[in-house]
C-alpha cells in the first residue's frame, strides 16, 4: 500500500508540475485572442484563464481543464449560437454566458461553477446525456427553462446551491416519465419532476439589482448546502456569490498594457466581489 501511495503521489505531482496557465485576452495581452484557441492549445489539467471582454464565439470544452473567467460582470461568452457552450468534461467558472439563438450551455459531463447564465433565448443549461454538475450558478431571464434535463438519454445532472429565477419556464425541470434525473438540493426556483429537493425553495432571491446578483440577506444567504462553506467559513450562500469557489479576489474589469522601452507596464483595475 505504501508503494502504491508513493507512486500515486508522484504521478499527481508530475501532472501538477506540467500543468500550464494559458492566458486569453481579446485585446492582445495574452497568448491567445479567442477562448477556442486557448482550449485548442491546452493539455489535461491546464487552466485557460480569460481576461475581461465579450467573446462572441461558440466554445466547446472537451478536455479535462479549468476554463476560468474573470468575473461575470465583464467576462461574457455570447453570440448567435445554440448552444453557446458545448461541454463534455472539465470545469468552467466565473463567466456570464448567454445566447441570442438558443441554449446557453449544453452539458453531458463536467462541472459548471459560479457562473451567471442569463438572457438565452431558450434554456440556460440543458443536460443532454452523461453525468454533470452545476454548483452556485445564477440562472435568470432565459426564454425557456433555467436548468433542464432533455430527458431522452438517461442523463443525470446534480444541481446544488443554484438560483434559477425569473425564467420563462420552470427554474429546474426534466421531461417527466423519461429515464433521466436531476438531483436537486439547496437551490432557489420552481422545480418540476426533480428528485432530492432537500433545502429547495421558490422565493424572490432579493438580488441587489437587475444586473447585480449579490444577495443581501434571506432567503438565499447561509441557506446553501451546509457541507459547503463560503470563504469566510459560514454556511454557503446560494447563487454566484456563494460556495468555496466564490470569487473573493478583486475581479479585473480593466487591463492596460503599455510598452516602456525594453519593458512592458501592466495596469489593472479590479473590484472585490465577496
Amino acid at each position: 500500500m505504501k508503494k502504491l501511495f508513493l507512486t500515486t503521489a508522484m504521478l499527481f505531482m508530475a501532472n501538477y508540475m506540467f500543468a500550464t496557465i494559458r492566458l486569453v485576452d481579446q485585446n492582445g495581452g495574452g497568448s491567445y485572442l479567442t477562448i477556442s484557441a486557448g482550449i485548442a492549445a491546452a493539455n489535461a489539467n491546464d487552466t485557460v484563464r480569460v481576461w475581461p471582454g465579450t467573446y462572441n464565439e461558440q466554445v466547446t470544452l472537451s478536455k479535462n481543464i479549468l476554463l476560468e473567467g474573470s468575473g461575470y460582470e465583464n467576462c461574457i461568452i455570447t453570440g448567435n449560437f445554440s448552444p453557446t457552450i458545448i461541454m463534455t468534461v472539465g470545469t468552467i467558472k466565473w463567466f456570464m454566458i448567454s445566447s441570442f439563438a438558443g441554449d446557453g450551455i449544453n452539458i453531458s459531463g463536467g462541472t459548471v461553477k459560479n457562473c451567471v447564465i442569463k438572457g438565452c433565448s431558450a434554456c440556460g443549461v440543458r443536460a443532454i446525456s452523461g453525468t454533470s454538475s452545476i454548483q452556485n450558478c445564477t440562472v435568470v431571464n432565459n426564454g425557456s427553462f433555467g436548468i433542464y434535463c432533455n430527458g431522452h438519454n438517461g442523463e443525470t445532472i446534480n444541481v446544488t446551491n443554484c438560483i434559477s429565477y425569473s425564467n420563462s419556464s420552470d427554474g429546474f425541470a426534466i421531461d417527466c416519465g423519461y429515464a433521466s434525473t436531476m438531483q436537486l438540493s439547496y437551490s432557489n426556483g420552481y422545480a418540476n419532476c426533480t428528485v432530492g429537493n432537500q433545502g429547495v425553495i421558490d422565493l424572490d432571491p432579493n438580488f441587489t439589482s437587475s444586473s447585480d446578483y449579490h444577495i443581501t440577506g434571506p432567503p438565499c444567504m447561509n441557506t446553501g448546502n451546509p457541507s459547503l462553506s463560503d470563504p469566510d467559513g459560514s454556511i454557503s450562500d446560494m447563487g454566484y456569490f456563494g460556495g468555496p469557489d466564490c470569487p473573493i479576489y478583486p475581479v479585473v474589469y480593466e487591463l492596460q498594457i503599455t510598452p516602456n522601452g525594453s519593458n512592458i507596464n501592466i495596469q489593472t483595475k479590479g473590484r472585490a466581489n465577496y
